[in-house]
């Protein structure tokens, strides 16, 4: 099987809000990389809804009270029912600044690490 993924993935398991038409959602990253996260959401989200998401990055666990959570937009790209009831979502990062991109290239390293 050829991986078609243009970005490394991490597993991580990271705090998010997902907002979108004026509701915001708790989700839980299962993974993350430089182009986007795949989530765990409660709700089923449209494919090729635009959302706001917001990840509660971490350093060992604690959140960095230097940082503000980290928040963007990105694009449903797929959707399907986990095996524990919840949703899992692909979400690709659009309009990524340059800082948003040196900020999260410094967490995937750590992730590395």
């Amino acid at each position: 099987m050829v991986n078609r993924r243009t970005h490394q993935r991490y597993q991580a398991a990271i705090a998010a809000e997902v907002a979108i038409g004026g509701a915001v959602y708790d989700a839980q990253t299962q993974n993350i990389s430089e182009g986007g996260v795949s989530a765990l959401l409660e709700e089923s989200l449209e494919e090729g809804s635009v959302v706001t998401l917001t990840l509660i990055l971490t350093q060992d666990g604690i959140e960095d009270p230097n940082h503000e959570p980290f928040e963007l937009e990105a694009n449903v790209m797929w959707t399907a029912p986990s095996d524990e009831g919840h949703n899992v979502t692909g979400l690709r990062f659009q309009n990524v600044s340059t800082e948003q991109q040196e900020r999260l290239a410094r967490f995937l390293s750590a992730l590395s690490e």
